[in-house]
Formats: C-alpha cells, structure tokens, sequence
C-alpha cells in the first residue's frame, strides 16, 4: 500500500531528527577519536563507520520520501558531474583527497585514523562515501539514459551496477569482509591451501568473477560508442581486479617480507581501489554529459 502524503511528511520530519541525532553522534566520535576530548558521558561507540553508514542508509530513505530534497541533491550532484569548471574541481578534490590520504598513510603510518589498513581509518570513511556517489551517479546517469519510466528491463541492468557500487561501500564502511576472516580462521584449520589467502578472497572471489564478467559486458553494451568512455571504465576494473590480486599476495607472501613491503603494498591497494572509483565515476559523468548534450541538441 502506497504511503499517504501526510505518512510521508511525519516520516521524513522524523528521519530528520534522527539525521540531526546521528551527525551530533559523529562529531561526538570524531573529536573524541580525534583530539581525545574527554566527555562526561559514553559515546556510543568508537568509530565512525557504523554512524557514517546509518547516515548514508538516511539520507537514502529521505530521498524516497521527500521529492524535492531528493531533486534538489541530486541535481547538485548532476552539476558537479556534467558542468565544467564544476566537474574539474569536482574530480581534483576527489584525486587530492586519495593523495592526501596516501602521504599521510606513507609518512605516518602510526597514527590510527590514517591507517589505509584500519577499516576504521578516514580511507575507508572517503571510500565508503565515493563509492555512495557513485552509486548514486549511475542512477542518474540510467534515469537520463533510458527514463525513469522505462521498462525495467531497460533500467535493471543500470540498477544492478548501482547496486554493486552500493554494496561495496558498505563493505568497506562496516567490514562485512572482515568478519569473514574471523569467521573463516576456524574453517577448515588443518587446510593449509585454504589459510593461505585472506580467507574472505574463497567467499568473494567467484562473486568478484561474476561482477567483472557482468560490468565488462555491460560496458561494452552501453558505452561502445565512445573508446574513450570504454578505456576509462576497463581501465577502473583493472585498478579493482588488481585490489583483488594484491589482496591474494599478502597474507602470505608480502607481509612476511617486512613492514615496508607490508605497508606500500596496502598503500598501492588501497589507492588502486580509490582511484578506480574516482575514474568509473568520471566514466559515467561523461557518458552522461553527452546525452545531455544530445538531448539539449535534440531540442
């Protein structure tokens, strides 16, 4: 049963108190993380993953409760991906921010809020929320191309690629892979093969398989018109497919060479992974800007 207007309005007045709450929570969180400013009261918690996550699920439901805020948003973010200058200062904030992220990381790998390899740090806070844009971006990108009216056979392969994305920053934001290592540290103890990766690499490694087989035919389907776009994009899914590979040297065959060798290594993988997302959203903003260039031509 659909909501009513009025449903809708206390709904999103209530998830707007419940934004105001949760971004009070975090900066709680990060002063405290941050500055250790001591409080006269717990926290709830102390990371910013699951708050920052709660906020991105947030200001998803509001954006299917209220119209206008969800236009207005979206909007804005269209702008930052089609108009120029606003798309260049868009993207060299992006890549500044993963360069920043890396010397802090290199020049000092001590201090826990800049570790690339805490799931904690502000890298996985950047990348669970580039990864959120992103998704957001092939929305917008699928509502333009083939219309929010469009039959859902048309829109659901859009939707499955925004759902990859999605998903892939809310691993990243709460760790999803990461209890999987805990979880699979007792499977199979005497299997030496098995312990030889991260253990999380068995469970996710066939579904990564799937998802590059997906993406790379849904690239070529959609964006063979344009050999820049299709460079961008397979160029992005090797900076992700060699996140995975990397991940599978690691264990056992580059941290037992040092903590040097131990620590670029997670500093090329994680940017690989940053970067990659940077240049598939720069991919789809210029798939986009051209047929919002063909239909202002059209008109």
């Amino acid at each position: 049963m659909p909501l009513t207007p009025s449903t809708k309005n206390k709904l999103d007045t209530l998830i707007q108190w419940i934004i105001r709450v949760n971004l009070i929570v975090l900066l709680l969180i990060f002063l405290k993380g941050q500055f250790d400013i001591p409080f006269p009261f717990p926290l709830p918690g102390r990371k910013l993953n699951n708050p920052l996550a709660l906020l991105l699920l947030l200001f998803s439901i509001r954006c299917m409760l209220n119209v206008p805020f969800r236009n207005r948003h979206l909007e804005t973010l269209t702008k930052l991906l089609t108009n120029t200058p606003q798309r260049i200062y868009f993207f060299a904030f992006l890549i500044i921010i993963e360069i920043e992220l890396q010397i802090m990381w290199l020049a000092y790998p001590d201090i826990f809020h800049w570790n690339l390899n805490a799931e904690q740090g502000y890298g996985t806070h950047f990348s669970a929320i580039q990864l959120y844009l992103l998704g957001l971006t092939v929305l917008i990108t699928a509502w333009v191309d083939c219309g929010k009216d469009a039959a859902w056979k048309e829109k659901l392969p859009w939707y499955l690629v925004a759902s990859v994305y999605f998903y892939i920053g809310l691993d990243d934001c709460v760790g999803i892979h990461e209890n999987l290592i805990f979880w699979g540290r007792n499977l199979i103890p005497e299997s030496t093969t098995f312990h030889f990766i991260h253990e999380w690499l068995w469970f996710y490694g066939p579904v990564a398989l799937v998802v590059v087989v997906f993406l790379s035919q849904f690239f070529l389907r959609k964006f063979l018109y344009s050999p820049g776009i299709i460079v961008l994009m397979f160029v992005a899914l090797m900076f992700w497919v060699s996140v995975l590979l990397l991940e599978g040297l690691a264990k056992n065959i580059i941290d037992p060479m040092g903590v040097d060798y131990g620590r670029l290594l997670i500093g090329i993988e994680e940017g690989s992974e940053m970067f990659g997302a940077t240049l598939f959203m720069l991919g789809f903003s210029k798939h986009l800007k051209n047929i919002l260039k063909k239909k202002q031509a059209s008109h």
